[in-house]
């Protein structure tokens, strides 16, 4: 392995001895960036075997180090560390592509593991990378889009405001989001901004409702006619609970039971603890659980994303499967579920008819 080089671009000088250490210790080279300009004239001098990529710089962004990073080696192998949770800076790098993604404090012997995982995916075969690799578009017009979708994080603008929102359900004409609880006066309109696989997307939206909680607050929007360069989902995600039975091809070992997290019409969404390759066709047994009953069914799909993070000192990984199409009978509980829940009342009027 003393060939292989790694770029850790860090401005904690602990930090970056501890993992500088850590690397030298499987025997890799490493070299310290802890700036965007240095980090970004390193990768301009020569190439790397991957790179470790902290989010935050002083004087600097950990995005533009890696927009440059795709500009120059679209399969590089990047592992992502942060300190925050997803945010609008998260959101952009992951568009733009990352193999991994770990949150400060992190465990060093993770850390150590992702790099095994990844170096070692890339000696057996020619990585993959989903956001880089799509065709060069041919016009503005035809460029690659990414919709907001259920469970994205973006932000609502005002005049004098802006609140990090996650966004909590959606239909054909209106969606709720999550932010964080204000105080009067409260905006009537907002500017819906989120970033894409290649630009930043707006649009604006008039307030239908408002509810107060405890500690944040749920706004009901109204979806656009149109936005610019973006077309909405066609097939939803629709968070469930449960669990799946995963077993890959090419592997003699027995499946491997996963946490499932949300269902689409055309993909699957779970939770594993070792980390699949992108590309790899896996036979999936899903057992969800809803409030309409259980929704089971067998199929294949194809991995098509997978992040890192910790849980407890434990890596996981959040991987997303796109599959065919969903079994007929899976596909129609699915809908039903999402025509409960769009449906529901919310918490306050469920509290009014009680009271009644």
């Amino acid at each position: 392995m003393s060939a292989i080089r790694v770029l850790l671009v860090e401005d904690e000088r602990l930090l970056d001895r501890v993992v500088s250490d850590a690397l030298r210790t499987l025997g890799l080279a490493c070299e310290v960036a802890r700036s965007e300009a240095e980090a970004v004239e390193r990768l301009q001098q020569q190439r790397y075997n991957l790179m470790i990529l902290d989010l935050r710089l002083q004087g600097g962004s950990g995005v533009k180090v890696l927009e440059q990073a795709r500009l120059l080696y679209n399969d590089l192998p990047v592992i992502l560390v942060t300190a925050y949770a997803i945010t609008n800076e998260v959101q952009a790098a992951l568009a733009l592509g990352v193999d991994a993604l770990l949150y400060k404090p992190f465990d060093i012997d993770t850390l150590l593991a992702t790099v095994r995982a990844l170096l070692s995916r890339r000696a057996l075969s020619p990585p993959t990378h989903a956001v880089v690799q799509m065709a060069a578009p041919s016009s503005p017009s035809r460029r690659p889009t990414r919709v907001l979708q259920i469970g994205d994080w973006a932000t609502l603008k005002g005049p004098d405001l802006s609140l990090a929102c996650h966004v909590h359900q959606m239909d054909e004409h209106w969606f709720s989001v999550e932010t964080e609880r204000i105080e009067s006066p409260i905006p009537t309109r907002w500017q819906v901004e989120w970033t894409g696989a290649d630009a930043l997307y707006q649009f604006p939206t008039r307030v239908i409702q408002h509810v107060s909680q405890a500690h944040s607050m749920l706004w009901l929007l109204r979806q656009p006619a149109s936005i610019r360069r973006v077309q909405r989902r066609r097939y939803p995600r629709v968070p469930v609970s449960g669990r799946a039975f995963v077993s890959l091809a090419g592997r003699l070992q027995r499946a491997t039971e996963a946490h499932l997290l949300n269902l689409s019409e055309r993909g699957v969404c779970i939770v594993l603890t070792e980390s699949p390759q992108r590309g790899a066709v896996a036979h999936l047994e899903v057992h969800a659980d809803t409030e309409l009953g259980a929704i089971e069914f067998q199929t294949e799909g194809v991995v098509r994303s997978v992040v890192a993070f910790v849980d407890r000192g434990q890596p996981h990984y959040r991987v997303g499967l796109q599959v065919e199409r969903l079994p007929h009978h899976a596909v129609q509980q699915l809908r039903q579920v999402r025509l409960a829940r769009l449906t529901a009342p919310t918490p306050s009027e469920d509290s009014a008819l009680r009271s009644e």
